[in-house]
């Protein structure tokens, strides 16, 4: 039988390898979305609605693309956040609360996602795709804050004793901060608000993916 600190190291590194899956799946969706010249949150912010949907026919194969990659992205990023969850011995019912905020966050997500995908598919009212869009734009804000905020937030201060950093908990913190700063722009609808918790949120997952796979590399 396999000794279980090799058991634990295994499981280090597929939960390393799986963070790091994870945001770069959601970085490939990103570019899939950023190439398709379509902003939903900057159309509701703007009452444009009528100009996005005209402009949703001719990029829908990207929309798809992207809707692909964030789907998986999700999926990967919330089982490596269960995985994680597991080496936060001190802090069990902290690191327990990690878990459900990121599991929540994939199935709001996905929801999210599909329903923004929808307008590209299924031709509605001005007012039934403007209250679609915002539905779904709504559910992704919060969706993001759970999953690369609330959730990281969580996993780095009870796993600091057992394999979290300093400074990955330091970078914890500061993306459940940007979870708070996105949670003021969905109060106030200030569009950019809700996007600064990327850069900390997704970057988090690789670092942690990245001091998993150390650790579990460690003699």
């Amino acid at each position: 039988m396999e000794p279980q600190h090799q058991q634990i190291r295994k499981k280090q590194a597929f939960a390393g390898y799986v963070s790091i899956a994870g945001a770069l799946s959601m970085l490939i969706g990103a570019a899939f979305w950023a190439a398709s010249g379509t902003d939903l949150w900057q159309a509701i912010a703007d009452s444009q609605m009528e100009d996005y949907l005209s402009n949703l026919d001719s990029v829908r194969h990207l929309l798809v693309i992207n809707t692909f990659f964030w789907i998986l992205g999700v999926i990967l990023l919330a089982t490596a956040g269960t995985l994680m969850a597991e080496f936060c011995d001190s802090r069990p019912a902290l690191a327990q609360m990690g878990m459900v905020f990121m599991r929540t966050a994939c199935s709001i997500a996905i929801v999210s996602f599909i329903a923004m995908l929808a307008l590209a598919f299924h031709h509605q009212s001005l007012a039934a795709a403007s209250l679609t869009g915002w539905v779904g734009a709504r559910l992704d804000d919060i969706a993001t804050m759970m999953l690369i905020g609330y959730g990281p937030l969580c996993l780095s201060i009870s796993g600091v004793r057992e394999w979290v950093p300093r400074w990955l908990n330091t970078w914890g913190l500061l993306a459940g901060l940007a979870g708070l700063i996105g949670l003021i722009g969905l109060l106030t609808g200030t569009v950019i608000l809700g996007f600064i918790i990327i850069p900390f949120g997704i970057g988090w997952m690789i670092a942690a993916g990245l001091v998993l796979i150390k650790r579990s590399k460690m003699r």
